[in-house]
């Protein structure tokens, strides 16, 4: 990202969904950066995290990844990971989306982020609260979410 222009030129608290700024803290008070540093920041943090074998066990020791896995903070974890690839689609579909669509790279995205969204509605994984930036892009995901699920009980 360094080194391509048209990110450089985002001012921090610029490039995010409307109506919101995503912060970013390194172990202090959150900082206002642009959206490009809160992607990279994101998949960085989220690169360290599944890196840890403390938080993430190396599949050697099943015991010890059963026994990580079934912690209330391995759920907060992973509900913290999927909160901030939320925001990550949020910032690619408001500041990113034209260039993917000229790239004819959006139907890529839409079927990513169609089964991102199903995958976190089935394990209840992003309050409400995070999903509101994105509403009209949601609402009618989850609507065909509970349809299928409807229809296969």
């Amino acid at each position: 990202m360094a080194t391509d222009p048209y990110l450089k030129s985002f001012r921090p608290g610029e490039g995010f969904p409307s109506g919101v700024e995503y912060r970013w803290s390194d172990d202090g008070p959150p900082q206002s950066v642009s959206a490009p540093v809160y992607i990279e920041k994101v998949l960085g943090w989220i690169a360290e995290q599944m890196n840890d074998e403390t938080q993430f066990p190396n599949d050697n020791d099943e015991a010890e990844a059963l026994r990580v896995f079934q912690t209330p903070q391995f759920a907060a974890l992973c509900g913290q990971i999927f909160r901030r690839l939320f925001r990550v689609y949020g910032i690619i579909y408001s500041s990113f989306f034209g260039t993917l669509d000229a790239l004819d790279m959006a139907p890529h995205l839409n079927t990513c982020f169609k089964h991102f969204m199903f995958f976190c509605t089935e394990f209840g994984l992003l309050p409400e609260r995070e999903v509101e930036p994105l509403e009209v892009l949601v609402k009618p995901i989850r609507k065909q979410y509970y349809m299928a699920k409807g229809a296969s009980s």
